[in-house]
């Protein structure tokens, strides 16, 4: 295979599609390396494989197939990254890194998601990191801070994400740490589900999710899953859960560029 005209083909499409405005004959150049590492199988990253994906116009389902692969090769015992196909535009710059993340969702009797307790701990990678965006569930009725800052704004982004601002109080300084718990109610009416999912741009570290149901009403099957993008999008791995006292829980090293949680059926 033509490693030059591999790099032609997608520096064609990037140019028309106006995802890049070098000239044809600059991206092809730079370009040419990353597709030689890609098909030689040295390393390729999702960024790549999308574009050799979308520049050769793959069919859905072999593209479904190369995304299983690529995961597929991921080391994921020592943690789970670069699931996402496409990464959502952001409402604002992350200025922070994840330390660690405890989750915890409990769903009642009726299958209703009740409440989800988050425990979270970053650090600032600059200097006045004055807030942190909190991506939560559309049915959420109330966001309750109850340390490290305060609620700010509602914002609607990327194609369907909804977040709130947690005013940091005070502000970081680069290196500085700081603990946020803060938890997310949810009314019985609007929060009927069937999942749960905890998606990471930057690399998010000693993640510990779980869900409690309620001991009248225990699902017959659950899945830890891996998927493609934060809402919607394809299940790149599912391990079959068991739960224990009407708990399931999962934790992993670090996740970054993913979206995982839990799937179950009653």
């Amino acid at each position: 295979m033509s490693q030059s005209a591999v790099a032609c083909v997608i520096t064609s499409h990037l140019w028309e599609s106006g995802e890049r405005s070098d000239s044809q004959i600059s991206l092809q150049r730079t370009l040419k390396d990353r597709v030689s590492r890609a098909l030689s199988g040295t390393a390729i990253s999702t960024e790549t494989l999308r574009w050799i994906i979308d520049a050769f116009d793959i069919e859905s389902s072999d593209g479904d197939h190369l995304w299983a692969v690529y995961a597929a090769e991921r080391d994921f015992v020592s943690g789970i990254t670069h699931t996402l196909r496409r990464r959502r535009e952001m409402v604002k710059r992350q200025r922070h890194r994840t330390v660690s993340l405890v989750e915890r969702y409990f769903v009642d009797e009726t299958g209703a998601l009740r409440l989800r307790n988050t425990f979270h701990t970053i650090r600032a990678i600059e200097d006045g990191v004055d807030l942190y965006i909190f991506n939560h569930e559309p049915q959420a009725s109330e966001i309750e801070v109850l340390h490290g800052g305060t609620l700010g704004l509602r914002h609607v982004y990327g194609g369907g994400l909804i977040g709130r601002e947690i005013i940091l109080t005070p502000p970081l300084s680069k290196s500085q740490t700081t603990a946020l718990e803060y938890r997310t109610h949810f009314s019985t009416a609007a929060a009927i589900t069937n999942e749960v999912r905890r998606a990471a741009f930057a690399r998010t570290e000693h993640v510990d999710l779980a869900v409690e149901f309620s001991v009248s009403r225990i699902p017959r099957r659950v899945w830890w899953r891996i998927w493609d993008d934060h809402l919607g999008g394809s299940v790149i791995r599912q391990d079959l859960m068991t739960p224990r006292n009407g708990i399931v829980r999962y934790y992993t090293p670090f996740i970054e560029e993913t979206s995982v949680g839990f799937t179950w059926e009653w």
